[in-house]
């Protein structure tokens, strides 16, 4: 029985087995690559499964606080309908699927942000927006752990 019967620890779990169990039980090169790449991706699903609600609302303020701060040096009309937006997909569920919307919302809206810090000419607030940006892709790359679908 599993102790702690989240997403994340069935997956490793399911790790556990294919290097544990099944790996060892191979001789094929090519299979044996093949399963050790199932299992990273696997081990990436786990992590990401683990945190990624918490990941989008961290992420969630920061970026409307952005938009707001360059709506408020720049007004725009496109910029304010992708804010309400956001606004408007605010929900206090914490399903996967409200979240990623809500997410997907702000990641639309963090585009158009960026957008107009940068042909507005506000340098420091295209400045805060590449940081935020930046931060976002080193998430990326640390839940990735260097795995990447590449020729797949």
């Amino acid at each position: 029985m599993i102790g702690r019967p989240t997403t994340e620890q069935i997956l490793l779990d399911c790790c556990r087995e294919l290097m544990e169990d099944v790996l060892p039980t191979l001789t094929d090169e090519t299979t044996i690559v093949r399963i050790a790449m199932i299992e990273q991706v696997i081990r990436n699903a786990a992590a990401r499964c683990a945190h990624e609600i918490g990941w989008m609302l961290e992420e969630l303020p920061l970026i409307e606080e952005y938009a707001r701060a360059v709506l408020a040096a720049a007004p725009d009309d496109d910029l304010g309908a992708a804010l309400r937006a956001v606004e408007d997909g605010a929900d206090a569920r914490m399903d996967l699927d409200v979240v990623t919307d809500r997410y997907a919302r702000a990641g639309t809206l963090f585009a158009a942000a960026l957008e107009t810090a940068v042909s507005t000419g506000l340098t420091d607030l295209q400045a805060h927006g590449e940081r935020l940006l930046g931060a976002r892709l080193t998430r990326e790359q640390q839940v990735m752990a260097g795995w990447s679908p590449t020729g797949r």
